[in-house]
Order: C-alpha cells, then structure tokens, then sequence
C-alpha cells in the first residue's frame, strides 16, 4: 500500500526542483549503486549500458567519482574498480551502524501499512536456529508477544520455514536431526509434509501458518537475504488468531513480501524470481 509522505506539519511534501545538481546526484548514486554491484572491475560500456546513459555522460562521471578516491581508473586496461576511498566508506558504515538502525525504520513502515506488530527474526547458521530480534508494535491492545534473543526451531512456525526454505537439503535435515535430539519431546515434522511445505513457500515466496509452533497464533513472514544472496532472517507479521481475518491475508502478505525485500535490498542482495507473492491455502 503506497503511503502519502508529509513533513511534521502534516502538509504534503512536495518533490525537489529538478536542477542541473539535483540531475548530477541522482546519476552519481545509481552509479555507485552499480558499481558496488560489481563482482569485479567493470569497463565504461558496462556502466553506460547499465545506467541506460550515454557514455560521455558516463566518462565524466566516473571521472568526478576517481577524483575523490571512489573509483580507480586502471587506463592500461581501460577499465575500472571500486577505489579506497568507497570501501573505506562502506567499512565504516558495516562498523558503526547497529543492524536495528537499518531494520527498524521498515518495520515501522510495514506496522503502519497493516496496523499489526512487524517481526524480524534472525537465522542463526552455527546453531542452525532461528531468533526474533526487533519488533514494531500495532495500535492494538490484543497482540502476540514472542520471546526475543532465544534460539528455537527452524522447523515450525513461519519464521522458522521462512528460512528453512532456502537453505540447502542437507540443512534442511540437519534441523531434523537437531530437533529429534535436543527438542523436550523429540517431535519432528513428517518429512515428506514437511519438504512439501517448504517448496509451497519457495513457490510464493513466504511462509504461513496457523497455530505451528504455538497455538493461537498466525504468521505471515518472507524471507530476507543478504549480499551473498543466502538467507539473512525473516520479516513479517504474528497476529492472535482471535482477530485475524482471511479477507486481510492478502495485504498481509504483500506487505511482509514488499519489507523484507527492503531490508534484503538494504543488506546488498539481488532481485530473487522466486517471491511470486501467489495467495496460499489456508495453511494448517
């Protein structure tokens, strides 16, 4: 759901005058976004042809960036690579900013777009486990609440199959084994159900249950991925089934596929086809 944005005052803001600046720093950001997308070192028909500028333009501009150290120029090869200067840069910002400065202001965006709590939850690869690490909460007074910063199963719940999802087979049994012997009661998921569900939710593209790990709860989650295109977590929303309605599923759902594609664009990861946002059956 598209948002109108307004400043403190409540009046509509209104777009920036385009100006000869203002068109010089927009096409200096999508180059350096391009370029930090680069797996290597790029040539100037690389970056005009995926700017869609003309080269000229293209050649001054990366002359601009080499000038301040945030490309080097390698002219006996006619191409170019990400400079000091840029790494040095984005160094800093991995060092000094928390990952709840990144993730919060999109959960509250996502809590606005649908009135309900907004989860993150974190994959946690050396335990093989799942952890819910922020939240923003819904103007309601009946809400589920989630245990932070405690490692649980991947195998229930859509928090924890919205990550199981994407990891590899072996994992995925891994977690199973994990489960029948360390879990209080040793239950395990049927196997076959269980990989049957997990090629639902890479299908659509986010995981959804009712009731799974805990009773009276319904989740809508997607997954989140990195700059290595692994998965990263999970973001999405637990609602009490006493006021959950199908007839909201859909914008649930979108807004759990629109977020956590946000944070896994902030986090350097590519498009992925496999979020199809296909509307599931009701899941059990």
């Amino acid at each position: 759901m598209k948002r109108q944005t307004s400043d403190h005052s409540g009046t509509a803001a209104t777009p920036a005058k385009a100006t000869a600046d203002t068109g010089t720093v927009a096409r200096i950001a999508l180059l350096l976004r391009l370029i930090a997308e680069q797996p290597g070192a790029f040539t100037l028909t690389d970056m005009a042809g995926a700017s869609n500028l003309p080269a000229p333009t293209v050649h001054r501009l990366l002359d601009l960036l080499a000038q301040q150290g945030l490309v080097a120029h390698e002219k006996s090869q006619r191409t170019y690579r990400v400079g000091a200067e840029l790494y040095r840069i984005s160094s800093l910002v991995r060092v000094n900013v928390p990952l709840a400065q990144l993730v919060r202001p999109i959960l509250a965006d996502a809590a606005r777009a649908c009135d309900e709590t907004c989860y993150f939850a974190l994959y946690l690869p050396a335990q093989l486990a799942v952890m819910y690490e922020s939240r923003v909460d819904s103007s309601h007074t009946l809400d589920y609440r989630v245990d932070f910063n405690r490692p649980m199963s991947l195998l229930w719940g859509a928090s924890g199959r919205a990550i199981l999802a994407y990891l590899p087979e072996e994992r995925v049994r891994a977690a199973i084994e994990q489960e029948r012997n360390f879990s209080r009661d040793g239950r395990v998921p049927d196997e076959a159900a269980l990989f049957a569900d997990l090629q639902t939710i890479r299908s659509r593209g986010y995981s959804y249950t009712h009731g799974q790990r805990v009773p009276g709860a319904v989740g809508v989650l997607a997954p989140v991925f990195d700059e290595t295109g692994g998965i990263y977590g999970a973001l999405g929303f637990t609602v009490p089934e006493q006021r959950f309605r199908e007839d909201r599923l859909e914008q649930l759902v979108q807004s759990a596929l629109t977020h956590a594609a946000q944070l896994s664009s902030a986090l350097g990861a590519g498009s992925r086809s496999a979020v199809t946002g296909k509307r599931p059956r009701k899941a059990g």
